[in-house]
């Protein structure tokens, strides 16, 4: 009870003293800083608070106890918008651990309570926040590459499957002399550009000079996309400074309905039953109206089944047929792709196919079995028909009698004369 009594009268001091400070909005320390007073803060355990150009995140507190103790601690993480990072421990009326801590020179945070125990659902801490006053004497550090060029980036975050995200990235020489620079955005795949972008990446920026990159991206399908902070190269004295954007995503928003047909057998023989299976899944994050509908391959009949269905699909559901076929018909026959219509209350509409495949259909009463010529297109027939024939009709082979041939041709014209005296 003395230990909670103590705390009050010390809480309503220090009240009292932010109350003073609030009327004048600053206060100084004994270093001659001004500290302007941002505001104070509840944040419980794993909360962050983003401010000033700041992110303030309470990490972890002291281990929790049956009730709440003085010397309780909390650890807090600040990270800054120049990619600056500390970690300091604050704790209330104790002789080792501070109450409070500068970060960097410029931000000031007094830890103002620190609530923790057994029977509180969260651990928090109360907090104050001041931000040094900086003088135009007192010095400044700035990146060079923020000190060359400024960029401005707007881009959507939020779209329908059948709009743009539109992106425009302003940049702007401040230097004296000329700048070159590139940009570098990597694309998440699923997204395409606009095709009528005339995107320049390599620019050269005259002294004071900026200039604007507008672009524009359709999706595939919709989803979530992450993308990389975009990347401005910078070319100055020899060397190479780079610049990242802050990471962005963009959420595409609409019905997409994915499509599949499945079968039993790949290859059958006549008169063999086969079962197919059509489904369509909305993977979207919007209802639609889908119509789902098949077609039976050339010669084949419907045994049992429907071939079309269609209702309303919420996001993650599905609709599924199936039907059973017979085959009348020998070869490889195409099995057609199954469509699905959809539309959206928004009016959004598309058509999607499933992949088509053969049958393989055999008939075991054909005399013969299997024919390769079949698979071969005319002209590898033909020649194949006159190479047998060919075959048949082997042309006769004229021998060579040597020096004794002038004597084998005046006595085939003798036989020649004879036939014909015997003719007539």
């Amino acid at each position: 009870m003395k230990q909670a009594s103590s705390k009050l009268v010390w809480m309503l001091a220090f009240l009292l003293c932010l109350c003073s400070f609030a009327s004048a909005g600053s206060v100084t320390d004994d270093d001659g800083v001004e500290w302007l007073d941002v505001g104070n803060y509840t944040l419980y355990w794993g909360q962050e608070l983003n401010t000033s150009g700041y992110v303030i995140k309470v990490a972890d507190f002291s281990p929790s106890k049956a009730f709440d103790m003085d010397n309780d601690y909390v650890m807090m993480k600040v990270s800054s918008n120049r990619s600056e990072s500390w970690v300091a421990i604050l704790a209330v009326n104790s002789s080792d651990i501070p109450d409070r801590y500068i970060f960097g020179e410029r931000l000031n945070i007094t830890a103002l309570d620190i609530v923790t125990g057994n029977n509180i659902p969260v651990p928090y801490t109360n907090i104050s926040v001041f931000l040094a006053n900086v003088s135009p004497t007192q010095e400044v550090v700035i990146e060079k590459i923020d000190a060359t060029i400024s960029v401005e980036e707007n881009r959507a975050r939020e779209i329908y499957v059948d709009e743009r995200a539109y992106i425009d990235i302003k940049i702007k020489n401040l230097r004296v002399i000329p700048t070159s620079l590139q940009l570098v955005q990597e694309i998440p795949e699923g997204l395409v550009f606009d095709p009528d972008a005339d995107m320049e990446w390599n620019c050269t920026l005259a002294a004071g000079g900026q200039k604007s990159y507008k672009y524009s991206l359709k999706a595939l399908r919709p989803g979530t996309y992450n993308f990389t902070g975009t990347q401005v190269l910078v070319s100055m004295d020899g060397h190479i400074y780079k610049k990242a954007l802050n990471d962005t995503q963009l959420v595409v928003h609409g019905p997409c309905i994915n499509l599949t047909k499945t079968h039993s057998a790949e290859s059958v023989q006549v008169n063999d039953v086969i079962y197919m299976q059509v489904k369509a899944v909305n993977e979207g994050d919007r209802a639609a109206y889908v119509s789902i509908s098949d077609e039976l391959p050339a010669g084949a009949v419907l045994t049992e089944g429907i071939t079309s269905s269609s209702r309303i699909l919420h996001p993650s559901e599905n609709i599924t047929i199936n039907y059973s076929l017979r085959m009348k018909k020998a070869g490889s026959i195409v099995i057609p792709s199954a469509i699905a219509s959809f539309v959206d209350p928004r009016e959004y509409e598309d058509v999607v196919y499933s992949r088509r495949f053969l049958l393989s259909v055999s008939d075991p009463d054909e005399q013969g079995g299997y024919d390769p010529a079949d698979h071969y297109d005319d002209a590898y027939r033909e020649s194949a028909v006159d190479a047998t024939l060919s075959a048949e009709r082997p042309e006769t082979v004229e021998k060579d009698h040597g020096i004794f041939r002038i004597f084998y041709d005046l006595i085939e014209a003798v036989k020649q004369s004879i036939s014909k005296l015997r003719q007539k």
